[in-house]
């Protein structure tokens, strides 16, 4: 007669030492997986991004007017294509001549604002406090002309977020059946924990994009037409740029103002100054104008938090990671609120997403 082995004693602890090496080469797999595919990822979170996004305006149609979810998936596909071939077809030559410009135009004000420095006593000397080389000029027109390299990424980058854009697309249209993978993955008991982070992280995602659409979009016009009345040339280029940096708080909008900077000075000092000014001028007003109207539902992440989120994944991850520290500070905070929950929000960075 054969005994029967119990299971008790067929499972395997997790305190033993088997177990122990076994979840610690998991670990360090699953680490070397995430380093080795970190870019990878960035790109699955921006199209996570951009699905987050089109399924709020998806919902918002499907209440306001009754649509079918499919119907409403179909209107946004449809009114985005027209209107990227009618930006295209109408804009779009424009647009792409004054970027290729700007790769010769950038480099020849870096040279003229070089050489009308060197004209003056004091700029003479405040090239060579700066640069401390024997050939202080070359030393920062080489450093300044390499803004053009930056324009070709930001081109280049652009190509790469059609590929971002299918990928959300296809999650925004589908969304539930993907989940349903993430739930089968997670187990049963800490199935309602995750569905509570998730469902946070989506909100405070949504409004902080609502938020920064609407900033790039009265950024970039506002810089549009700021630029076209001072008479910079390639205006509607450097709006463009303008809107698209403003999505990177922080660095976003001082790296916008340089091109504009440099060819205006190339035309005189005082259009120069008026440019900086004009940029100064538009992020104040959406910093404190725009932006406050909407603060009862929009929410504002902590600059400190989001600074050193970008500085983290800009060693990890490089430009994508900046341009993507922002929406995951959002998430995370999302998260934090259901994990930690806070009752107090008086110091004025509350956790908590706005109501529905």
């Amino acid at each position: 007669m054969v005994t029967p082995v119990s299971n008790s004693a067929n499972r395997v602890s997790v305190n033993s030492p088997a177990a122990v090496v076994v979840l610690t080469i998991g670990l360090l797999l699953a680490l070397l997986l995430l380093w080795v595919g970190r870019v990878i990822f960035m790109l699955l979170f921006a199209a996570i991004v951009l699905a987050v996004l089109l399924t709020a305006v998806i919902d918002w149609l499907t209440n306001r007017f009754r649509l079918r979810r499919g119907l409403a998936f179909a209107l946004i596909l449809g009114g985005a294509s027209t209107a990227a071939v009618l930006a295209i077809w109408i804009i779009g030559p424009r647009v792409i001549d004054q970027f290729v410009d700007l790769q010769t135009d950038l480099p020849r004000a870096a040279n003229q604002l070089i050489a009308r420095l060197n004209s003056y006593s004091w700029g003479s000397w405040l090239l060579d406090q700066l640069s401390g080389y024997a050939q202080p000029a070359d030393s920062i027109r080489y450093a300044v002309t390499r803004i053009g390299g930056f324009v070709v990424s930001t081109a280049t980058m652009l190509a790469g977020l059609v590929l971002v854009a299918f990928l959300g697309f296809y999650m925004a249209a589908e969304p539930e059946l993907y989940l349903s993978f993430i739930r089968r993955a997670i187990p049963r008991r800490h199935r309602e924990k995750v569905e509570a982070c998730a469902a946070n992280a989506v909100i405070t995602l949504r409004w902080w994009l609502l938020s920064q659409m609407l900033s790039m979009a009265s950024v970039g016009a506002t810089v549009t037409i700021g630029l076209w009345l001072l008479g910079v040339p390639l205006a509607i280029t450097l709006g463009i740029i303008a809107a698209l940096l403003t999505f990177i708080p922080n660095i976003g909008p001082i790296v916008s103002v340089v091109p504009a900077a440099l060819l205006a000075f190339a035309i005189s000092p005082l259009k120069g100054l008026l440019a900086i000014f004009l940029f100064m001028l538009v992020h104040f007003l959406e910093g404190n104008i725009i932006t406050p109207l909407l603060e009862r539902r929009i929410v504002s992440l902590p600059p400190a938090v989001v600074m050193t989120a970008q500085l983290l994944l800009a060693v990890i991850a490089g430009p994508l990671g900046v341009a993507l520290a922002a929406p995951l500070t959002a998430v995370s905070l999302g998260v934090l609120h259901v994990l930690l929950p806070v009752e107090d929000t008086r110091s004025g960075v509350p956790l908590s997403p706005p109501a529905k």
